[in-house]
């Protein structure tokens, strides 16, 4: 059975209204049509002053000689002294309708415009428009707010990574199974490898707070030093349940990553976890694109061992999570920024912060390794 609509029931005979409350009383209700016509009669008349109205006013029950005034004032101006709408003492939108429509769908395709650039854009649209006028930067912002865009970092893609041969090859590697992608391989059973360079100066920061006026200054590393590189290698298993996740690392100073070391890498890697023998895990190295990787003999190693390997698309590096461990490094270098002055503390302190990294299966979650 619905539920009954009491409004819509018809009351008894001689239900009596509620009480009321004059409008001198309460805020939010303006004084009828009939008090304003009465009220500005009785001034026109020459009665403002007289003791009966003026005993009223005592009362509050007959409006104020500044409400009067304002009124006659509103004739002499505009014409009419009607009241305005109930509004909560809000501005209005002025950024709505199908211009709102047309900057969300600006910002989905642009999200990196400027404001200058979406007044035009909406200008283009409303050609031919006579009542149309350019937005403030005011009220796109709020515009924005409204709709649940928020201003934040960006990131740009490769326009490579949009060619349907790197978006087929990132389809197969998230939803084929093994060799043509890793749908069917767990995530315990991942390792995730790639290299990265540091500076002394990455562990720098560029934001402080200082009076008005006043430069953010203190000691630091300042000009470039020398660069540093980083091979690391991280598995997927869950280190929660038994011992801290596997990690492998290499730095080293002179040189990128040069085949040679890739394959001392590689080697130091598979001496770890041993071969896959039956009844032992199989694991998946997974990488990118970069030349060192595709070396034959690296191939040859991990398939001779027994593993297997799988390179992600070109030009998505979001899809590894090797990626977003370079970042957690990255932050932790800053937070210890005043430990670090040259290249022997910044090596040590790489190595705390891979050590103190207890578990790498949310970085692969993160990427879209759901198989545990």
């Amino acid at each position: 059975m619905p539920p009954t609509r009491w409004h819509l029931i018809r009351p008894q005979l001689q239900t009596r209204r509620d009480l009321v409350r004059h409008q001198s009383e309460c805020y939010g209700e303006p004084y009828e049509e009939s008090i304003r016509r009465l009220v500005l009669a009785f001034k026109n008349a020459g009665h403002s002053d007289h003791p009966i109205i003026s005993e009223l006013r005592n009362q509050h029950h007959y409006p104020s000689k500044a409400t009067e005034n304002r009124w006659n004032s509103l004739v002499q101006n505009i014409g009419h002294y009607r009241a305005c709408r109930r509004t909560g003492n809000k501005w209005g939108k002025v950024f709505r309708g199908n211009d709102l429509v047309l900057l969300a769908m600006y910002r989905l395709v642009y999200p990196k415009a400027q404001q200058s650039e979406l007044n035009a854009f909406l200008y283009r649209c409303n050609f031919g428009n006579l009542g149309w006028r350019f937005y403030s930067p005011s009220q796109i912002t709020t515009a924005e707010h409204q709709i649940g865009l928020s201003r934040k970092a960006g990131s740009s893609t490769a326009y490579q990574a949009l060619l349907p041969i790197n978006i087929l090859k990132r389809h197969n590697y998230w939803n084929m199974s093994y060799p043509l992608g890793i749908a069917d391989i767990s995530r315990a059973d991942m390792i995730d490898l790639d290299e990265c360079g540091i500076f002394v100066e990455t562990a720098n920061r560029k934001h402080g707070k200082a009076y008005v006026g006043v430069r953010v200054k203190e000691p630091g590393p300042y000009s470039k030093s020398e660069k540093w590189n980083l091979l690391l290698a991280i598995c997927g298993e869950n280190g929660q349940i038994g011992a801290p996740s596997r990690r492998w690392r290499k730095l080293w100073l002179d040189g990128g990553t040069t085949n040679d070391k890739m394959i001392a890498f590689i080697r130091e890697i598979l001496d770890d976890i041993g071969p896959a023998l039956p009844g032992h895990r199989r694991m998946c190295f997974t990488m990118d694109n970069l030349n060192s990787h595709h070396n034959i003999q690296v191939a040859q190693m991990i398939y001779a061992s027994g593993h297997r390997l799988a390179f992600r698309a070109p030009y998505y590096p979001v899809d590894g999570a090797i990626e977003y461990v370079f970042n957690t490094l990255q932050c932790m270098l800053r937070v210890r920024l005043h430990t670090i002055t040259d290249g022997n503390s910044l090596t040590n302190e790489i190595g705390r912060v891979i050590q103190s990294m207890i578990d790498f299966s949310s970085y692969f979650r993160h990427c879209g390794f759901i198989r545990p």
